[in-house]
Protein backbone atom coordinates (compact mmCIF):
# COMPACT_ATOMS: atom_id res chain seq x y z
CA UNK A 1 0.00 0.00 0.00
CA UNK A 2 1.67 3.54 -1.17
CA UNK A 3 1.63 5.66 2.24
CA UNK A 4 0.92 9.41 1.42
CA UNK A 5 2.31 11.90 3.61
CA UNK A 6 0.90 15.11 4.13
CA UNK A 7 1.89 18.07 2.07
CA UNK A 8 3.31 20.60 4.96
CA UNK A 9 3.14 24.55 4.26
CA UNK A 10 5.17 26.64 5.93
CA UNK A 11 4.33 30.45 5.10
CA UNK A 12 7.44 32.59 4.60
CA UNK A 13 7.11 36.46 5.62
CA UNK A 14 9.58 38.94 4.85
CA UNK A 15 9.49 42.43 5.36
CA UNK A 16 11.49 44.74 2.98
CA UNK A 17 12.77 47.98 4.14
CA UNK A 18 10.51 49.49 2.05
CA UNK A 19 6.78 49.37 2.14
CA UNK A 20 5.13 45.91 1.13
CA UNK A 21 3.10 45.75 -2.00
CA UNK A 22 0.53 43.18 -3.05
CA UNK A 23 2.00 40.08 -4.96
CA UNK A 24 1.06 40.11 -8.88
CA UNK A 25 1.17 36.77 -8.11
CA UNK A 26 -0.75 34.85 -6.43
CA UNK A 27 -0.29 31.19 -5.52
CA UNK A 28 -1.92 27.68 -4.32
CA UNK A 29 -0.22 24.41 -3.35
CA UNK A 30 -2.42 21.45 -3.61
CA UNK A 31 -5.24 24.58 -3.45
CA UNK A 32 -3.82 25.96 -0.27
CA UNK A 33 -3.06 29.43 -0.61
CA UNK A 34 1.08 29.97 0.23
CA UNK A 35 1.73 33.70 1.01
CA UNK A 36 4.16 35.66 -0.68
CA UNK A 37 6.41 39.03 -0.31
CA UNK A 38 8.25 41.33 -2.49
CA UNK A 39 12.05 41.04 -2.36
CA UNK A 40 14.30 43.02 -4.49
CA UNK A 41 13.66 40.68 -7.10
CA UNK A 42 10.66 39.58 -7.15
CA UNK A 43 8.52 37.16 -4.61
CA UNK A 44 9.42 34.39 -2.66
CA UNK A 45 7.55 31.90 -1.01
CA UNK A 46 8.49 28.23 1.16
CA UNK A 47 6.54 25.28 1.51
CA UNK A 48 7.47 21.61 2.59
CA UNK A 49 6.57 18.84 0.21
CA UNK A 50 6.15 15.77 1.41
CA UNK A 51 4.74 14.22 -1.69
CA UNK A 52 3.94 15.44 -5.17
CA UNK A 53 2.00 18.10 -5.64
CA UNK A 54 0.17 20.77 -7.90
CA UNK A 55 1.05 24.46 -8.00
CA UNK A 56 -1.00 26.70 -9.47
CA UNK A 57 0.22 30.68 -10.27
CA UNK A 58 -2.64 33.56 -10.95
CA UNK A 59 -0.84 36.80 -12.36
CA UNK A 60 -2.08 39.92 -12.47
CA UNK A 61 -0.32 40.52 -16.22
CA UNK A 62 -0.24 38.93 -19.49
CA UNK A 63 1.72 35.47 -19.37
CA UNK A 64 2.94 34.27 -22.45
CA UNK A 65 5.59 32.73 -21.99
CA UNK A 66 7.36 31.08 -18.97
CA UNK A 67 10.78 29.36 -17.84
CA UNK A 68 11.40 27.10 -14.90
CA UNK A 69 14.30 27.32 -13.33
CA UNK A 70 16.46 25.02 -13.09
CA UNK A 71 15.79 23.36 -16.29
CA UNK A 72 17.20 19.73 -15.03
CA UNK A 73 13.82 19.71 -12.15
CA UNK A 74 11.90 18.94 -15.36
CA UNK A 75 9.27 20.82 -14.09
CA UNK A 76 6.97 21.79 -17.71
CA UNK A 77 4.46 24.84 -17.01
CA UNK A 78 1.24 24.77 -18.81
CA UNK A 79 -0.17 28.29 -19.50
CA UNK A 80 -4.09 28.39 -19.12
CA UNK A 81 -5.99 29.91 -22.22
CA UNK A 82 -6.55 33.09 -19.92
CA UNK A 83 -2.98 33.48 -20.21
CA UNK A 84 -3.19 34.29 -16.40
CA UNK A 85 -2.76 30.85 -15.46
CA UNK A 86 0.35 28.69 -14.57
CA UNK A 87 0.10 25.25 -13.48
CA UNK A 88 2.97 23.35 -12.25
CA UNK A 89 3.84 19.45 -11.21
CA UNK A 90 6.55 19.68 -8.59
CA UNK A 91 7.72 16.42 -7.98
CA UNK A 92 10.29 16.67 -5.29
CA UNK A 93 11.87 19.37 -3.06
CA UNK A 94 13.54 21.65 -5.00
CA UNK A 95 14.03 25.53 -5.17
CA UNK A 96 12.29 26.48 -8.22
CA UNK A 97 12.68 30.26 -9.96
CA UNK A 98 9.81 30.73 -12.27
CA UNK A 99 10.43 33.72 -14.97
CA UNK A 100 7.54 35.27 -17.07
CA UNK A 101 7.74 36.20 -20.51
CA UNK A 102 11.02 36.34 -20.20
CA UNK A 103 11.83 38.80 -17.25
CA UNK A 104 14.76 37.60 -15.14
CA UNK A 105 14.39 40.96 -12.72
CA UNK A 106 11.27 39.99 -11.35
CA UNK A 107 10.82 36.52 -10.85
CA UNK A 108 8.83 33.73 -8.51
CA UNK A 109 11.18 31.55 -6.16
CA UNK A 110 9.53 28.83 -4.84
CA UNK A 111 11.62 27.61 -1.70
CA UNK A 112 10.70 24.20 -1.39
CA UNK A 113 11.85 21.85 1.36
CA UNK A 114 12.03 18.35 2.47
CA UNK A 115 9.70 18.08 5.94
CA UNK A 116 11.71 18.66 9.02
CA UNK A 117 12.66 15.36 10.73
CA UNK A 118 12.32 15.78 14.96
CA UNK A 119 11.49 19.30 15.14
CA UNK A 120 11.98 20.62 18.37
CA UNK A 121 10.03 22.48 21.07
CA UNK A 122 11.00 25.66 23.31
CA UNK A 123 12.07 24.32 26.73
CA UNK A 124 14.33 21.87 25.27
CA UNK A 125 17.65 21.27 27.28
CA UNK A 126 20.75 23.48 25.56
CA UNK A 127 18.20 24.44 23.05
CA UNK A 128 17.79 28.18 21.97
CA UNK A 129 14.23 28.64 20.58
CA UNK A 130 12.76 30.46 18.72
CA UNK A 131 8.70 30.20 17.84
CA UNK A 132 6.50 31.63 15.24
CA UNK A 133 6.32 35.29 14.97
CA UNK A 134 9.12 38.15 14.78
CA UNK A 135 11.85 38.10 17.55
CA UNK A 136 14.82 41.10 17.13
CA UNK A 137 17.21 39.21 19.84
CA UNK A 138 20.06 41.08 17.66
CA UNK A 139 23.31 39.39 18.17
CA UNK A 140 22.79 35.33 19.40
CA UNK A 141 26.04 33.54 20.55
CA UNK A 142 26.04 29.65 20.42
CA UNK A 143 28.25 27.68 23.22
CA UNK A 144 29.44 24.16 23.09
CA UNK A 145 26.93 22.32 22.13
CA UNK A 146 24.13 24.21 22.20
CA UNK A 147 21.29 24.32 19.24
CA UNK A 148 19.51 27.18 17.40
CA UNK A 149 16.23 26.49 16.26
CA UNK A 150 14.46 28.68 14.31
CA UNK A 151 10.56 26.84 14.53
CA UNK A 152 8.39 27.14 10.80
CA UNK A 153 6.46 30.87 10.96
CA UNK A 154 9.76 32.51 12.74
CA UNK A 155 11.29 35.42 11.80
CA UNK A 156 14.41 36.38 14.09
CA UNK A 157 16.10 39.68 13.23
CA UNK A 158 19.61 38.67 14.38
CA UNK A 159 22.84 37.40 13.31
CA UNK A 160 24.69 34.48 15.01
CA UNK A 161 28.09 33.94 16.29
CA UNK A 162 30.41 30.90 17.60
CA UNK A 163 33.65 31.28 18.58
CA UNK A 164 36.11 27.98 19.83
CA UNK A 165 33.01 25.75 20.12
CA UNK A 166 32.39 22.07 19.29
CA UNK A 167 29.15 20.61 18.14
CA UNK A 168 26.92 23.28 17.22
CA UNK A 169 23.78 23.20 15.71
CA UNK A 170 21.51 26.13 13.69
CA UNK A 171 18.79 24.55 12.31
CA UNK A 172 14.77 24.67 11.59
CA UNK A 173 12.24 26.04 8.90
CA UNK A 174 12.08 29.33 9.85
CA UNK A 175 14.24 32.87 8.72
CA UNK A 176 16.94 34.71 10.12
CA UNK A 177 16.57 38.00 8.73
CA UNK A 178 19.19 40.42 8.69
CA UNK A 179 17.14 43.65 7.21
CA UNK A 180 17.66 45.66 10.79
CA UNK A 181 21.46 45.48 10.76
CA UNK A 182 22.59 48.37 9.76
CA UNK A 183 24.51 48.84 6.24
CA UNK A 184 27.85 49.29 6.13
CA UNK A 185 29.51 52.86 6.96
CA UNK A 186 25.96 53.56 9.33
CA UNK A 187 26.35 54.52 12.44
CA UNK A 188 24.50 54.79 16.18
CA UNK A 189 25.54 58.77 15.06
CA UNK A 190 23.38 60.94 12.25
CA UNK A 191 20.37 59.24 11.05
CA UNK A 192 19.46 56.93 13.17
CA UNK A 193 19.69 53.31 12.44
CA UNK A 194 16.70 50.87 12.74
CA UNK A 195 19.11 48.98 15.46
CA UNK A 196 22.02 50.41 16.71
CA UNK A 197 24.96 48.40 15.98
CA UNK A 198 25.89 47.72 19.59
CA UNK A 199 23.27 44.75 19.88
CA UNK A 200 24.80 43.11 16.56
CA UNK A 201 28.50 43.25 18.20
CA UNK A 202 29.87 44.83 15.53
CA UNK A 203 30.01 41.67 13.80
CA UNK A 204 27.91 41.92 9.56
CA UNK A 205 28.40 38.22 9.01
CA UNK A 206 24.59 36.34 9.38
CA UNK A 207 26.89 33.58 11.11
CA UNK A 208 30.51 33.76 12.14
CA UNK A 209 31.75 30.47 12.79
CA UNK A 210 35.55 30.81 14.09
CA UNK A 211 37.75 28.08 15.28
CA UNK A 212 34.49 25.37 15.56
CA UNK A 213 34.27 21.86 15.46
CA UNK A 214 31.42 19.50 14.13
CA UNK A 215 29.02 22.45 13.33
CA UNK A 216 26.10 21.68 11.61
CA UNK A 217 23.67 24.36 9.70
CA UNK A 218 20.26 23.10 8.55
CA UNK A 219 17.39 24.17 6.87
CA UNK A 220 16.72 28.03 7.52
CA UNK A 221 16.10 30.86 5.19
CA UNK A 222 18.60 33.60 5.10
CA UNK A 223 17.43 37.21 3.96
CA UNK A 224 19.17 40.09 3.66
CA UNK A 225 22.59 39.53 3.92
CA UNK A 226 24.60 42.90 3.66
CA UNK A 227 28.35 41.00 4.01
CA UNK A 228 29.20 37.87 3.75
CA UNK A 229 26.07 35.26 4.90
CA UNK A 230 28.01 32.37 6.41
CA UNK A 231 31.48 32.71 7.15
CA UNK A 232 33.58 29.67 8.28
CA UNK A 233 37.38 30.46 9.46
CA UNK A 234 39.44 28.11 10.15
CA UNK A 235 36.27 25.90 11.12
CA UNK A 236 36.84 21.58 11.33
CA UNK A 237 34.18 19.76 10.06
CA UNK A 238 31.42 21.76 9.14
CA UNK A 239 28.15 20.18 7.73
CA UNK A 240 26.08 22.28 5.84
CA UNK A 241 22.66 20.94 4.39
CA UNK A 242 19.17 22.42 2.81
CA UNK A 243 19.73 26.02 3.64
CA UNK A 244 18.27 29.28 1.35
CA UNK A 245 20.28 32.45 1.00
CA UNK A 246 18.44 35.66 -0.44
CA UNK A 247 20.91 38.76 0.02
CA UNK A 248 20.60 41.99 -0.66
CA UNK A 249 21.58 43.27 -4.19
CA UNK A 250 24.95 45.18 -2.68
CA UNK A 251 28.26 43.89 -3.89
CA UNK A 252 30.38 41.75 -1.10
CA UNK A 253 27.41 40.09 -0.15
CA UNK A 254 28.58 36.18 -0.90
CA UNK A 255 26.62 33.11 0.19
CA UNK A 256 28.99 30.92 1.41
CA UNK A 257 32.82 31.47 2.54
CA UNK A 258 34.33 28.56 3.60
CA UNK A 259 37.81 30.04 4.48
CA UNK A 260 40.89 28.32 5.97
CA UNK A 261 38.34 25.81 6.78
CA UNK A 262 38.43 21.52 6.22
CA UNK A 263 36.90 18.67 6.10
CA UNK A 264 33.64 20.65 4.86
CA UNK A 265 30.29 19.13 3.30
CA UNK A 266 28.06 21.71 1.41
CA UNK A 267 24.54 20.59 -0.05
CA UNK A 268 21.03 20.78 -0.96
CA UNK A 269 21.45 24.45 -1.07
CA UNK A 270 19.59 27.52 -3.02
CA UNK A 271 21.77 30.63 -3.34
CA UNK A 272 21.00 33.96 -4.72
CA UNK A 273 23.77 36.46 -3.98
CA UNK A 274 25.30 39.65 -5.01
CA UNK A 275 29.15 37.75 -5.26
CA UNK A 276 30.49 34.35 -5.25
CA UNK A 277 27.34 31.99 -4.12
CA UNK A 278 30.29 29.68 -2.87
CA UNK A 279 33.86 30.32 -2.52
CA UNK A 280 36.92 28.97 -0.51
CA UNK A 281 40.01 30.88 0.49
CA UNK A 282 42.58 30.58 2.64
CA UNK A 283 42.89 34.09 4.83
CA UNK A 284 44.02 32.53 7.72
CA UNK A 285 46.72 31.01 5.96
CA UNK A 286 46.07 27.89 7.58
CA UNK A 287 46.38 24.49 4.67
CA UNK A 288 42.73 23.76 3.00
CA UNK A 289 41.54 20.53 2.11
CA UNK A 290 38.70 18.18 1.46
CA UNK A 291 35.68 20.51 0.94
CA UNK A 292 32.98 19.05 -1.38
CA UNK A 293 29.92 21.17 -2.48
CA UNK A 294 27.48 19.13 -3.82
CA UNK A 295 23.37 18.89 -4.99
CA UNK A 296 22.76 23.12 -5.06
CA UNK A 297 21.19 25.98 -7.12
CA UNK A 298 22.79 28.72 -7.45
CA UNK A 299 22.07 32.48 -8.78
CA UNK A 300 25.15 35.11 -8.86
CA UNK A 301 24.23 38.70 -9.45
CA UNK A 302 26.94 41.17 -10.85
CA UNK A 303 29.52 40.69 -8.81
CA UNK A 304 31.96 37.72 -8.08
CA UNK A 305 31.29 33.78 -9.61
CA UNK A 306 28.91 31.62 -9.63
CA UNK A 307 31.65 28.90 -7.98
CA UNK A 308 34.77 30.72 -6.77
CA UNK A 309 38.11 29.13 -5.23
CA UNK A 310 40.44 32.46 -4.06
CA UNK A 311 41.53 35.42 -4.54
CA UNK A 312 42.62 35.60 -1.20
CA UNK A 313 44.76 32.25 -0.48
CA UNK A 314 48.15 33.14 0.94
CA UNK A 315 50.77 30.92 1.36
CA UNK A 316 49.79 27.24 2.16
CA UNK A 317 48.29 24.39 -0.24
CA UNK A 318 45.11 24.34 -1.11
CA UNK A 319 43.60 20.56 -1.83
CA UNK A 320 41.08 18.40 -2.68
CA UNK A 321 38.23 20.27 -3.51
CA UNK A 322 35.19 19.41 -5.18
CA UNK A 323 31.86 20.87 -6.67
CA UNK A 324 29.55 18.29 -7.96
CA UNK A 325 26.15 18.40 -9.28
CA UNK A 326 25.13 22.02 -9.25
CA UNK A 327 22.82 23.67 -11.42
CA UNK A 328 23.58 26.99 -11.87
CA UNK A 329 20.81 29.13 -13.06
CA UNK A 330 22.21 32.73 -13.45
CA UNK A 331 25.53 34.13 -13.95
CA UNK A 332 24.97 37.98 -14.28
CA UNK A 333 28.50 39.10 -14.67
CA UNK A 334 31.68 36.92 -13.67
CA UNK A 335 32.16 33.57 -14.30
CA UNK A 336 29.98 30.56 -13.42
CA UNK A 337 33.04 28.19 -12.37
CA UNK A 338 36.48 29.94 -11.55
CA UNK A 339 40.15 29.22 -9.74
CA UNK A 340 41.85 33.07 -9.08
CA UNK A 341 44.51 32.77 -7.51
CA UNK A 342 45.69 36.24 -6.34
CA UNK A 343 48.69 35.04 -3.51
CA UNK A 344 51.06 32.68 -3.45
CA UNK A 345 49.79 29.13 -2.83
CA UNK A 346 49.93 26.28 -4.62
CA UNK A 347 45.70 24.86 -5.94
CA UNK A 348 45.76 21.63 -6.76
CA UNK A 349 43.79 18.62 -7.00
CA UNK A 350 39.94 20.58 -7.99
CA UNK A 351 37.04 18.85 -9.73
CA UNK A 352 34.53 20.05 -11.07
CA UNK A 353 31.93 17.54 -12.06
CA UNK A 354 27.53 17.75 -13.38
CA UNK A 355 27.49 21.44 -13.84
CA UNK A 356 25.01 22.70 -15.45
CA UNK A 357 24.98 26.25 -16.95
CA UNK A 358 21.63 28.27 -17.64
CA UNK A 359 22.50 32.04 -18.07
CA UNK A 360 26.14 33.15 -17.78
CA UNK A 361 26.65 36.21 -19.78
CA UNK A 362 30.55 36.91 -19.12
CA UNK A 363 33.02 33.57 -18.23
CA UNK A 364 31.67 30.11 -18.22
CA UNK A 365 34.69 28.78 -17.25
CA UNK A 366 38.16 31.19 -15.54
CA UNK A 367 41.13 29.65 -14.03
CA UNK A 368 44.16 32.06 -13.59
CA UNK A 369 46.83 33.19 -11.71
CA UNK A 370 47.24 36.87 -10.93
CA UNK A 371 48.06 39.98 -9.35
CA UNK A 372 45.08 41.82 -7.70
CA UNK A 373 43.59 44.06 -5.11
CA UNK A 374 42.69 40.92 -3.03
CA UNK A 375 45.95 39.48 -2.09
CA UNK A 376 47.96 39.33 1.35
CA UNK A 377 51.38 38.07 0.25
CA UNK A 378 53.05 41.18 -1.65
CA UNK A 379 50.74 43.94 -0.03
CA UNK A 380 48.96 45.86 -3.15
CA UNK A 381 48.16 48.91 -2.53
CA UNK A 382 44.10 48.54 -2.73
CA UNK A 383 43.91 52.26 -3.82
CA UNK A 384 45.12 51.58 -7.19
CA UNK A 385 42.81 51.45 -10.36
CA UNK A 386 42.20 47.81 -10.94
CA UNK A 387 42.34 47.10 -15.04
CA UNK A 388 39.67 49.41 -16.63
CA UNK A 389 36.99 46.93 -18.75
CA UNK A 390 39.65 44.21 -18.00
CA UNK A 391 39.25 40.23 -18.23
CA UNK A 392 38.81 40.39 -14.03
CA UNK A 393 37.46 42.16 -11.76
CA UNK A 394 40.38 43.67 -8.75
CA UNK A 395 43.38 42.97 -10.87
CA UNK A 396 45.56 45.86 -11.28
CA UNK A 397 46.94 45.91 -14.70
CA UNK A 398 50.93 45.95 -14.79
CA UNK A 399 53.62 47.48 -16.88
CA UNK A 400 56.46 44.58 -17.58
CA UNK A 401 58.65 45.96 -15.02
CA UNK A 402 56.64 45.54 -12.37
CA UNK A 403 55.24 42.36 -13.72
CA UNK A 404 58.26 40.44 -13.65
CA UNK A 405 58.73 41.72 -9.66
CA UNK A 406 55.62 40.71 -8.52
CA UNK A 407 55.91 37.16 -10.20
CA UNK A 408 57.71 36.32 -7.25
CA UNK A 409 54.98 36.09 -5.13
CA UNK A 410 52.55 34.48 -7.33
CA UNK A 411 52.14 30.81 -6.97
CA UNK A 412 50.64 28.12 -8.75
CA UNK A 413 46.90 26.21 -10.02
CA UNK A 414 47.23 22.31 -11.10
CA UNK A 415 45.25 19.20 -11.49
CA UNK A 416 42.01 20.29 -12.08
CA UNK A 417 39.57 17.83 -14.02
CA UNK A 418 35.99 19.44 -15.47
CA UNK A 419 33.56 16.42 -16.39
CA UNK A 420 30.56 16.68 -17.58
CA UNK A 421 29.72 21.12 -17.53
CA UNK A 422 26.91 21.93 -19.72
CA UNK A 423 25.55 24.96 -21.12
CA UNK A 424 22.19 23.77 -21.53
CA UNK A 425 20.68 27.72 -22.03
CA UNK A 426 21.55 31.01 -23.58
CA UNK A 427 24.39 31.95 -25.01
CA UNK A 428 27.97 30.62 -24.85
CA UNK A 429 30.02 32.72 -22.79
CA UNK A 430 34.06 32.63 -23.49
CA UNK A 431 36.89 30.98 -20.72
CA UNK A 432 40.49 32.00 -19.81
CA UNK A 433 42.56 29.19 -18.79
CA UNK A 434 45.85 31.04 -17.85
CA UNK A 435 48.58 31.38 -15.75
CA UNK A 436 50.72 34.62 -14.87
CA UNK A 437 54.35 33.04 -16.45
CA UNK A 438 56.16 29.81 -17.32
CA UNK A 439 57.01 29.56 -13.41
CA UNK A 440 53.40 29.92 -12.40
CA UNK A 441 51.30 28.18 -14.51
CA UNK A 442 47.69 27.09 -14.57
CA UNK A 443 48.53 23.22 -15.44
CA UNK A 444 47.07 19.77 -16.03
CA UNK A 445 43.44 21.05 -17.10
CA UNK A 446 41.57 18.40 -18.28
CA UNK A 447 37.95 19.23 -19.20
CA UNK A 448 35.98 16.04 -20.81
CA UNK A 449 32.54 16.54 -22.24
CA UNK A 450 31.74 20.23 -22.56
CA UNK A 451 28.66 20.75 -24.17
CA UNK A 452 26.76 23.80 -25.49
CA UNK A 453 22.79 23.35 -26.27
CA UNK A 454 23.74 18.97 -26.03
CA UNK A 455 26.67 19.63 -28.70
CA UNK A 456 29.99 18.46 -27.83
CA UNK A 457 32.87 21.53 -27.74
CA UNK A 458 36.19 19.47 -28.31
CA UNK A 459 38.75 22.44 -28.96
CA UNK A 460 39.99 25.81 -27.50
CA UNK A 461 37.79 27.41 -30.67
CA UNK A 462 34.58 25.83 -30.34
CA UNK A 463 34.67 26.60 -26.26
CA UNK A 464 35.60 30.30 -27.24
CA UNK A 465 38.93 30.01 -24.83
CA UNK A 466 41.89 32.27 -24.20
CA UNK A 467 44.96 30.06 -23.24
CA UNK A 468 48.10 31.21 -21.95
CA UNK A 469 50.51 29.60 -19.69
CA UNK A 470 49.09 26.75 -19.55
CA UNK A 471 50.64 23.35 -19.93
CA UNK A 472 48.96 20.24 -20.10
CA UNK A 473 45.66 21.33 -21.05
CA UNK A 474 43.06 19.44 -22.91
CA UNK A 475 39.54 18.82 -23.67
CA UNK A 476 38.25 15.88 -24.91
Amino acid sequence: MLLILPLLINFVFFQTAAAQQAPLVQVTVDGQPLRLHNFHGGYFGQFDLARPAEVVIRADFDVRWVDVRPKSAGVVPVIGADHSTVRLQVKSPIPLTVEFNGDWRRVLHLLINLPEKDPLKAGMPNVRYFGPGEHEPGLIELKDGETLYLAPGSIVKGVVRSVGTKNITIRGRGILDASNLPSRGQSSGGAAPRQSPNIYGGQRNMILLENTQGAKIEGITLLNSQSWTVHLRNAEGTHIDGIRILTTPACSTDGIDIVSSSNVLVENVFIRANDDCVVVKNMMDKGVRNVTVRNAVFWNMPCGNGIEIGFELRTTPVREIRFQDIDIIRVERGAAISIHNGDSALVEDVVFDNIRVEDARHKLIDFAVLYGRYGAVDRPDRSRPSDPGGAWDGVIRLDPEERAMRAKNRGRVRNVRVTNLHVVDGALPYSIIAGYDKEHPVENVVIENLRYLGRPLRTAAEGKFSVDHAPGFVIR
